[in-house]
């Protein structure tokens, strides 16, 4: 079973009832100046809930900006009739893996929010504003579900309601690579990315 913090009731990531809203998981980050990229993930995120159940928590990786990050998409999120609550920017990391543990699919800008998606085996989509996030993206079999630059809302709700649909079927095509993952949890999660690109240039 999938732990969660006392702030909130957890996802259950291990499969969704029927009168129970998904719990997803969300990192932002600030990136471009004008914040466009933020306006397009909320529209995404708006897409999402207007297909699905779903209740939308900001996971704010940083004290300060990605707390002022997640209320700018938050308040996008209101405008578009979508609601979403902010967790605690956790210190400890411990905290904020139990945080993305409870999730039912974890969305994320931050590459240590998909690390810690894929350690505890929850679905993910990363949008990408920097090589990293593709690469491991990619060693995990997968691609972004958008950029900082472009963010189709209907492409990203379709395959964001599909790992929603079956969370199995991901954890099964992504196994290995989660395994592997694994074997290096004792490890920084920094070092985690820099580790598998020296082994993929070996």
């Amino acid at each position: 079973p999938r732990a969660a913090t006392g702030e909130a009731p957890a996802g259950g990531g291990a499969g969704l009832e029927a009168d129970k809203p998904a719990l997803v998981g969300v990192s932002v980050r600030f990136w471009r100046g004008d914040r466009a990229d933020l306006d397009r993930a909320a529209t995404a995120l708006a897409a999402l809930a207007g297909r699905r159940s779903v209740r939308l928590r900001l996971l704010p990786f940083h004290r300060g900006s990605d707390e002022e990050a997640s209320r700018y998409v938050m308040e996008r999120l209101a405008g578009a009739g979508a609601e979403a609550e902010l967790a605690p920017a956790h210190e400890e990391p411990q905290a904020m893996l139990r945080e993305v543990d409870g999730c039912d699919l974890l969305v994320g800008m931050r590459l240590h929010s998909l690390i810690y998606a894929a350690n505890r085996e929850v679905p993910l989509l990363g949008i990408s504003y920097d090589p990293k996030i593709d690469q491991f993206l990619g060693w995990l079999g997968e691609k972004a579900a958008g950029t900082t630059e472009a963010l189709d809302p209907e492409s990203f709700a379709e395959r964001a309601a599909g790992l929603l649909d079956d969370p199995a079927g991901w954890r099964a095509s992504a196994g290995d690579a989660i395994r592997r993952l694994k074997e290096e949890a004792a490890r920084p999660a920094q070092r985690i990315l820099q580790l598998l690109t020296e082994r993929d240039r070996g």
